[in-house]
């Protein structure tokens, strides 16, 4: 299994649900003549950041509420095929420790596999929900988007983020730090404010220096104080900062956390304040005047980027160019290992039960990409082109794709890195033996070009079958090919090479 996530080009419903740390929401659609239709919303508080232990568990009745959310959604979704479904969790689950055996509950509870993605994705997908919800002007805009664990602000021109950050402050990271006991007073307000104004300070002045023309914000915090607004009279739904200071006035006059506010609903209100203060240090540190906020962010940025996946204009296959460009790789060989590693696949997909579109992704993407540590030194490149694939932002990417092309790519010369690599996986284990052939053939320039390449598998048995008359006159690579066969057996696998 690779847990690539990709959509099937034929489907018209799709599902979008979001893991946050405060609410789980799931929204089906149907694309209908080019146009998002949306057929229904499912929205629960389940306040999983509440449950984020200091040393990165989760607590138990976390854990019980979020998979018995899941255990719901699960029911609406068994009708649709994986490929018609994404889903994504954010910063509790990129923080707990113990993410993978949650991610394995949560999938048989779904039904569909669960993609953590990180703060910088995070923040593509919201733009990208933002923008198709207020038509851009033109002019460079601001989107910034408060959640349970985590804030993203954004800038953008027209439908593409240029300036992103996901900053570690949201609206239960908030409640839980400076107002857990429920208490609120003049002086913990100011503290929490502090907090966020120092969370901002590293990046507040690249974002004024890029300047906007128009300011957005998405999601639940932002849209309850729109409506708290207008509920009161202060606006039509514009927020400014008056409006957040009387809020924040009206909690320290009563002294808690269970205030009612007109315009605020019953679910929102243990993590109101939060959301609040985390605004208006926004307000502050940028220098905002007003905001204006939207109905759609990140669940409408999946199924938006879910519709450019469905026409083949995957922005994972952009992200992998762009980062071969940015260290230099060298692209006429590169693509050259693609070609034949794909080739090679083609023989063998059948035989090894290997998803043809899946494995031809991760497969061209590792080739696309393995030669990226040059650019740092030559001395064991596959270790830094992997560190690198690893941990760099690559738009559209889950950590768990990020770590399986990384995976690929440390493997693909030497001896296999058994230590290192998910051996129990075997369809990316097939992939990584792919790649490693594949490299072999074009490690020197062949002037005379590549022979044809037979190659025929069954279960671990691989036969490959060159010309003995072209082995015979490159006994470099019939080398590398012998010494391929001893590293091989350290992973049970047997490579037979035949002279036709």
């Amino acid at each position: 299994m690779f847990n690539l996530s990709s959509t099937n080009r034929h489907a018209s419903h799709i599902a979008a649900i979001d893991l946050g740390s405060n609410s789980f929401h799931m929204i089906v659609a149907q694309w209908d003549n080019g146009q998002l239709n949306l057929l229904d919303r499912l929205r629960e508080p389940v306040r999983m950041g509440f449950g984020l232990q200091e040393d990165g568990g989760l607590s138990e009745d976390a854990r019980d509420r979020a998979l018995a959310c899941l255990e719901r959604f699960g029911e609406c979704l068994r009708a649709y095929p994986s490929r018609s479904v994404r889903i994504v969790g954010t910063k509790t689950l990129r923080s707990i420790n113990d993410s993978r055996q949650f991610l394995i509950e949560a999938e048989k509870r779904l039904g569909h596999p669960v993609e953590i993605i990180s703060g910088d994705e995070e923040a593509r997908l919201i733009y990208i929900g933002v923008a198709h919800d207020i038509a851009p002007d033109g002019d460079n805009r601001i989107v910034m988007d408060i959640g349970g664990g985590s804030t993203e602000v954004i800038i953008g021109k027209g439908m593409q983020p240029i300036l992103k950050e996901s900053l570690s402050m949201g609206c239960i990271a908030i409640t839980k730090k400076f107002f857990s006991e429920g208490k609120v007073t003049e002086k913990s307000v100011t503290k929490a404010l502090i907090a966020c104004l120092q969370e901002l300070q590293p990046v507040k002045d690249e974002f004024l220096q890029s300047g906007w023309s128009q300011v957005l914000g998405a999601s639940g915090s932002i849209k309850a104080v729109a409506k708290v607004c207008q509920a009161n009279g202060w606006s039509d739904g514009t927020i400014t900062l008056e409006a957040l200071e009387k809020i924040m006035s009206i909690y320290v006059q009563h002294g808690k956390l269970d205030v009612h506010i007109n315009g605020l609903s019953e679910d929102r209100q243990p993590v109101f304040l939060g959301g609040v203060i985390v605004l208006a240090a926004l307000f502050d540190a940028l220098e905002l005047k007003q905001m204006i906020a939207a109905e759609w962010a990140l669940r409408e940025g999946l199924l938006f980027d879910q519709k450019g996946r469905l026409e083949n204009h995957d922005i994972r296959q952009a992200s992998v160019d762009a980062l071969a460009a940015r260290f230099h790789v060298n692209m006429e060989k590169a693509i050259a290992v693609e070609k034949t590693a794909l080739g090679l696949l083609q023989q063998v997909a059948a035989g090894w039960h290997l998803t043809a579109d899946d494995a031809n992704k991760l497969l061209g993407w590792a080739a696309r990409l393995y030669l990226v540590g040059l650019d740092i030194a030559h001395n064991d490149y596959h270790k830094h082109s992997a560190y690198i694939v690893q941990n760099v932002d690559l738009a559209g990417c889950s950590r768990a794709e990020q770590t399986q092309i990384a995976a690929l790519v440390l493997a693909h010369r030497k001896r296999f890195p058994a230590k290192n690599f998910p051996l129990d996986n075997t369809n990316l284990l097939r992939l990584a033996i792919l790649l490693r052939l594949a490299a072999i053939f074009h490690r020197g320039r062949i002037k005379d070009g590549l022979p044809a390449i037979k190659l025929k598998c069954d279960g671990k048995k691989i036969k490959l079958y060159l010309p003995g008359k072209w082995l015979d006159t490159h006994p470099l690579t019939q080398a590398d090919l012998e010494t391929e066969q001893r590293y091989l057996t350290d992973i049970d696998y047997e490579l037979q090479l035949t002279a036709d």
